[in-house]
C-alpha cells in the first residue's frame, strides 16, 4: 500500500519560459516576483517582467532573497506584500527564492507570521494538513538551477537563528512550474555541481526511505542515472543544452520522488550544518554523505548495491564510487577543509535535533558529523 501525490503543472523544455505571461494570467493580474539581488540574472527579471507586462500583468519585484533564507527574509518579503497587494507569488531562482517565495504566498492575509506555529503544527512530509487560511496565494516557479527540486515539493526551508527548519504543507506545491532548460545555460561550474549533487541527494535519500513506493523509486532511480551520466559532462561543457535538459528532468523526477518518499540523514544533518556555518546546501550534503553511505552500508545493503551499479555496473560497494563521483565533481571536501572551526562543530555536536531524528541513533549520527569533519 502506498500513495503518490503530485499536483503541479510542469511545462518542460526549451524555451517555455515564453508561455509564462500565457500561463500566469490564469491565477490574475498582479504579481509579486521574489527572487535574489544577483547581478548575472538581471536580464533574465527584466525578461520575465516584460513577458508579464505584455499580458497585462503588473510586477512588484521583491530582491532580497539571500542563501539559505532566514525568517527576517521572508518577513521583509511578506511586509512588501502588505504594502502591494497581488494575486499570485512567482519565485525565480533556486531553492532559496522557492523557499521565500512558498512562505510569503502560504502566509498572505494574516497579521504576522506565527514561525513558532508553522514550525510546530506542519512538521511531517506525510500528513495532509487542512487548510491554513483561505487568503493563501498561488505560486508559480521558473527554476533557474537544477537542484531544488522544491517547485514539485510542499516543503520550505527557512532559517531561524542557528536552526535551518521545515514546514510542510500540500498548499506549499506550486501551482505551475516552468522547467527551461536555457536558463541553467549560464549557472556557474560550482554552483552547477552543488545544485546537481543536491538533486541526487534528493533521489538517493527517497529511494531508500521507508516510505518510498514503487512509483518514487521508479522516479529515484532515474533521476540519479540521469545525474551521474549528464553532470561531470555538464561541467566540462557548460553550454551543451542536451547535458543541461536532463539534469532538469532529474531535478524534477528527484523532487517529486522526496515529495512523496521523504529523505533520510543526509539532509537533516546538512541543515545542521547549514544552520550553524551557513555553508550551501549542496556542499554540507557533499561533505556528510560519503560518511553516511560508509556508517549506513549494512542498514541498506540491496539499496546501496543498486545504487553502485548506476554509477559501475562491476561495483560492488557503493562508498568508493561514491567518494571518485564527488572528486570528479569537485566537491570531494570535509567540513575542516572549508574552514569550519572546532566551536562550530562542537555546536553541531550539541545540537538537541540529533535526539529526535528518525533516521539512526544520536551516537551513529554523531559519528556520520565527526567522520565528515576531518
Amino acid at each position: 500500500m502506498f500513495q503518490y501525490y503530485q499536483p503541479t503543472q510542469i511545462y518542460f523544455g526549451e524555451n517555455r519560459l515564453n508561455d509564462l505571461g500565457m500561463i500566469a494570467e490564469r491565477y490574475g493580474k498582479r504579481c509579486l516576483m521574489v527572487t535574489t539581488p544577483d547581478e548575472p540574472l538581471q536580464p533574465l527579471y527584466a525578461r520575465i517582467i516584460t513577458l508579464l507586462q505584455a499580458q497585462g500583468i503588473s510586477v512588484t519585484h521583491f530582491d532580497e532573497v539571500q542563501p539559505n533564507p532566514t525568517v527576517e527574509i521572508v518577513e521583509a518579503g511578506f511586509a512588501r506584500l502588505k504594502q502591494h497587494p497581488a494575486d499570485f507569488v512567482l519565485a525565480v531562482g533556486g531553492g532559496s527564492s522557492i523557499d521565500t517565495a512558498k512562505s510569503i504566498a502560504f502566509t498572505n492575509g494574516q497579521e504576522q507570521i506565527d514561525w513558532d506555529f508553522l514550525f510546530q503544527t506542519y512538521h511531517s512530509p506525510y500528513e495532509n494538513y487542512p487548510a491554513y487560511s483561505d487568503t493563501m496565494l498561488p505560486l508559480l516557479v521558473v527554476p533557474t538551477t537544477s537542484g531544488t527540486g522544491s517547485q514539485v515539493t510542499q516543503a520550505a526551508v527557512i532559517s531561524r537563528g542557528a536552526e535551518k527548519l521545515t514546514f510542510y504543507h500540500p498548499a506549499l506545491f506550486s501551482k505551475a512550474c516552468i522547467i527551461d532548460p536555457t536558463l541553467m545555460l549560464t549557472l556557474p561550474p560550482r554552483m552547477t555541481a552543488m545544485t546537481g549533487f543536491d538533486a541526487f541527494t534528493h533521489a538517493f535519500e527517497s529511494y531508500i526511505n521507508s516510505h518510498a513506493s514503487p512509483y518514487s523509486q521508479m522516479d529515484s532511480l532515474r533521476a540519479m542515472e540521469l545525474i551521474v551520466h549528464n553532470l561531470p559532462k555538464a561541467l566540462k561543457e557548460p553550454q551543451n543544452l542536451e547535458y543541461r535538459t536532463q539534469l532538469a528532468l532529474a531535478d524534477t523526477l528527484a523532487g517529486r520522488a522526496l515529495s512523496n518518499s521523504g529523505a533520510a540523514a543526509p539532509h537533516p544533518l546538512s541543515e545542521i550544518i547549514g544552520g550553524i556555518t551557513h555553508l550551501p546546501h549542496g556542499q554540507a550534503l557533499a561533505v556528510v554523505f560519503p560518511a553516511f553511505v560508509a556508517q549506513m552500508s549494512t542498514k541498506y545493503p540491496e539499496q546501496f548495491t543498486t545504487v553502485a551499479h548506476i554509477f559501475d555496473r562491476n561495483a560492488t560497494e557503493l562508498y568508493p564510487v561514491l567518494c571518485s563521483f564527488l572528486q570528479e565533481i569537485g566537491l570531494s571536501q570535509k567540513l575542516q577543509d572549508l574552514g569550519v572551526s572546532e566551536e562550530d562543530f562542537r555546536q553541531m555536536l550539541e545540537c538537541p535535533v540529533l535526539d529526535f531524528l528518525p533516521f539512526g541513533t544520536r551516537p551513529e549520527l554523531e559519528q556520520i558529523l565527526k567522520d565528515s569533519y576531518v
